[in-house]
């Protein structure tokens, strides 16, 4: 992995859920980043509820990760 994001996300049901932004080498399955999180002491309730891998983060002006951006993408179904 080389660079990464958490992003809230709307959930009917819940209120919000959080996303999982990862820039990576390889691709990486949902299911090996929890277990790799849950493997490092993160508590169940903590770890994301989804995990997308993209290309490159977008960002702001200022070199900030586009947070914004983010919840636009999953919102549109678009991924990196």
């Amino acid at each position: 992995m080389i660079h990464a994001a958490l992003v809230s996300i709307e959930d009917n049901l819940l209120g919000e859920k959080s996303c999982a932004y990862l820039v990576v080498t390889s691709p990486l399955r949902a299911v090996a980043v929890r277990r790799f999180l849950r493997e490092q002491g993160v508590a169940e309730f903590k770890l994301p509820d989804r995990v997308e891998c993209v290309a490159a983060l977008p960002l702001t002006p200022v070199g900030k990760v586009d947070k914004k951006q983010l919840r636009q993408w999953l919102a549109e179904g678009k991924l990196g």
